[in-house]
């Protein structure tokens, strides 16, 4: 177990070096401001932005079309095929979010007046009965116009007007990608986890482990390699491994991606921008830039709804298992934490030359920081000290489980 310990303290006491090895260059480089870079900087868009249009209306598309088509002439905008794999899985919950927003208005039918004979003959209830039938005439063309507007939507299959522009503009001349094979990947995505090196490692709970915004950021690097120019990264995540958070919210971007970029591009800068941002900077149409702002908007506070029910569930946890012997605390504690990690050992390649345990099923994971996760606040930090205390006698580092992968299909 020392030999393990040992192994964990010299693979995280040197994250600095790893992540910033050029140390002569921080104070030495230059950086270029936003404001003064935008009209010569490539673009590289997201996967989010790519599907943000869905939200906004078509007269924006057409401003949209064309500006990319502006940027494509100039040979200025490009697109990770990383990005374009996802955009093809999630285009179609796009629409198909859309299609139940309308069938969703047909949930609500009119209900039928109360009967109570001794009002019948009243005159009120005779115009009362004939503006019912009114209203359920009214009723019936629109849940008809509903059925008509979502007919077309499904319809559209894979010609719906975002699909078509992106069609018809985007390229495989556009097309950007990293060089590694899946084996240096899998392995870079480790390493990066190893030393919390961004982007990536805050996914390594997510389906693909992180390897998605990896694979982008490879493709970024790539790119100012092969160009030596500033770029601008145009997405709608805002999670803590692309920036520095203040007050719940995006900040800067985090220095260290800002610093490997300079290295890769030869001094050059990469600003990380939303795509309201873009089309102010380009001073595009205010009511495009308003309208994008709003789909910002509404996914902000989706995402704050989600964060809610989290808080609730947190505390009806708290409440379940404050009530809990420490006994069965443990157990339940215990329990959780193997439903979702494993000793690396019992599934895991190992390589020597590329440092140990390959994770290819995700992590490598910190018991202590998953539990913590999981159950701070929730149980008394003495029972999560036992049980990380037994972890750890175990193994320092933990892989997802395997089985979670099994049945997902390819």
């Amino acid at each position: 177990m020392a030999d393990k310990k040992d192994d964990r303290i010299e693979k995280t006491i040197f994250s600095l070096e790893e992540a910033f090895p050029d140390a002569e260059g921080i104070f030495s480089a230059t950086y270029q401001k936003l404001k003064n870079s935008y009209k010569s900087a490539l673009l590289v868009f997201d996967t989010n932005v790519l599907l943000l249009p869905y939200s906004m209306r078509n007269e924006g598309l057409e401003q949209l079309k064309g500006l990319y088509k502006s940027l494509i002439s100039e040979k200025r905008l490009y697109i990770p095929k990383r990005v374009v794999r996802e955009f093809a899985k999630n285009r179609n919950k796009k629409l198909a979010e859309i299609y139940n927003s309308l069938m969703q208005e047909k949930s609500g039918k009119t209900k039928s007046l109360p009967n109570y004979p001794i009002i019948d003959s009243l005159e009120e209830k005779t115009k009362l009965n004939e503006a019912l039938e009114e209203l359920r005439k009214a009723e019936s063309r629109y849940f008809k116009a509903i059925d008509a507007l979502a007919s077309t939507v499904r319809g559209w299959e894979w010609n719906d007007p975002v699909s078509s522009i992106y069609s018809e503009l985007f390229s495989s001349d556009i097309l950007i990608d990293h060089e590694k094979n899946k084996e240096d990947l899998i392995a870079e995505l480790g390493r990066r986890c190893r030393f919390k090196i961004p982007p990536g490692y805050k996914d390594s709970s997510k389906d693909d482990g992180g390897i998605g915004d990896l694979a982008i950021w490879m493709s970024l690097l790539k790119l100012g390699e092969r160009t030596k120019k500033d770029t601008i990264f145009v997405t709608e995540d805002v999670k803590p491994d692309w920036w520095n958070q203040s007050s719940g919210a995006e900040f800067l971007p985090r220095y260290e991606l800002i610093d490997e970029f300079r290295r890769a591009s030869g001094g050059h800068t990469i600003h990380i921008i939303r795509f309201s941002r873009l089309l102010e900077l380009f001073e595009m149409e205010h009511e495009l830039i308003e309208a994008a702002k709003k789909a910002e908007l509404e996914k902000k506070e989706r995402l704050a709804r989600l964060m809610q029910r989290l808080k609730e569930e947190r505390r009806r946890k708290r409440n379940i298992y404050r009530h809990m012997p420490r006994e069965d605390q443990l157990a339940e504690v215990k329990k959780w934490f193997f439903s979702k990690y494993e000793d690396p050992v019992e599934s895991c390649p190992y390589e020597s030359r590329e440092g140990g345990y390959q994770y290819i099923w995700g992590g490598p994971y910190d018991a202590r920081e998953e539990i913590e996760s999981e159950f701070g606040e929730v149980v008394d930090e003495s029972v999560i000290d036992e049980v990380v205390s037994e972890l750890e006698d175990q193994c320092w580092e933990w892989s997802g489980r395997s089985d979670e992968y099994l049945d997902e299909p390819y």
